[in-house]
C-alpha cells in the first residue's frame, strides 16, 4: 500500500502600524506582502511493520475450560484423601506392630496381647454396673472368644475365690432379647464357644427367696464345682445381684 501524503497551507498576514499603536512611517501593503507557510505531512505505511507483541489472554472462562478446572480440582482431592488413608493405615500398623505382650497398666494382669483387671473391690457391683467401671477404666467386661482364653480365666479365678458367693461377671447377655446372647460389643456368642456350667442357663426367677421378674439376663463365672481340667463355667443369673467383675482390653492401649 503506497504512503498516504497530507498538504496542508497556512497564510500569514504582516501586521501594519496601525495595529501596534506605533507611529511611524506609513508602508504600503501589497498582497505580496502576505507570507504562506505551506507543510507536507508524509502518513507511514505501517503494512509490512512487524506485529506487535501480543498480551497474554486471560484463563479460559467458557463452559470447556471450567469443567476441565472442576475435573483438576477433583483429582487433587482425591489424590489427597488417597494420601490420609495411607497414612493413616502406615500408623496403625506401627502401632499394632509396635505392640510388645505383658505391657499392661498397674493392676491389670498381661496373658498375650490381652489385659485383664480382677475386682478385688470388698463391695461388688451390679451387671450394669460393672460394664461401667470397666469403660472408666477403658476397657469392657471380659470377651470370651475360644476354649483356651475360657480356661485360662477359671484357673485364675480360681485362685482369687475367696468364699461361695465371690464370683465374677463376663460380658455376656441376653437382655434384648431372651436366649439371643449378645457380648457387650453385641457380636453373638458363637454357638461352638459356649462354656455353660451343667443345666446352664435355666433363666430362674427366684434366687435366695428374692424374686427377679426379668429371669437371669447376665452370666457370670465362678462356682464352687468347677469341674476339673473343664471349661464349663458359665451361669446366667439375674442382673441385679451384686459380684466382682471381670475387665477386658488390649495391651499397649
Amino acid at each position: 500500500m503506497a504512503e498516504s501524503v497530507v498538504y496542508s497551507e497556512v497564510k500569514y498576514k504582516k501586521e501594519s502600524n496601525a495595529d501596534t499603536g506605533r507611529a511611524g512611517p506609513q508602508i504600503k501593503e501589497s498582497p505580496e506582502d502576505d507570507v504562506v507557510y505551506a507543510a507536507v505531512v508524509h502518513k507511514a505505511d505501517h503494512t509490512n511493520q512487524p506485529n506487535p507483541p501480543t498480551l497474554p489472554t486471560p484463563a479460559d472462562s467458557s463452559p470447556k475450560g471450567s469443567k476441565g478446572i472442576r475435573r483438576h480440582s477433583l483429582l487433587l482431592l482425591a489424590v489427597v484423601v488417597l494420601c490420609i488413608l495411607i497414612l493413616g493405615t502406615v500408623i496403625s500398623l506401627s502401632l499394632y506392630s509396635g505392640c510388645k505382650p505383658g505391657k499392661c497398666n498397674d493392676g491389670w494382669e498381661a496373658h498375650g496381647r490381652q489385659c485383664y483387671f480382677f475386682s478385688t473391690k470388698k463391695k461388688s457391683l451390679n451387671w450394669t454396673q460393672s460394664q461401667e467401671e470397666c469403660v472408666h477404666k477403658k476397657s469392657h467386661l471380659a470377651i470370651i472368644n475360644d476354649k483356651k482364653e475360657q480356661k485360662l480365666l477359671m484357673m485364675i479365678i480360681r485362685q482369687k475365690m475367696q468364699g461361695p458367693e465371690d464370683k465374677f461377671w463376663i460380658g455376656l447377655n441376653d437382655r434384648q432379647m431372651e436366649g439371643k446372647w449378645l457380648w457387650v460389643d453385641n457380636t453373638p456368642l458363637n454357638t461352638s464357644q459356649k462354656f455353660w456350667l451343667n443345666n446352664e442357663p435355666d433363666n430362674w426367677k427366684w434366687v435366695n427367696n428374692t424374686e427377679y421378674p426379668d429371669g437371669e439376663d447376665c452370666v457370670r463365672m465362678g462356682e464352687n464345682n468347677f469341674i476339673a481340667n473343664s471349661a464349663a463355667g458359665w451361669v446366667d443369673t439375674a442382673c441385679e445381684r451384686e459380684f466382682k467383675f471381670i475387665c477386658e482390653t488390649k495391651a499397649c492401649l
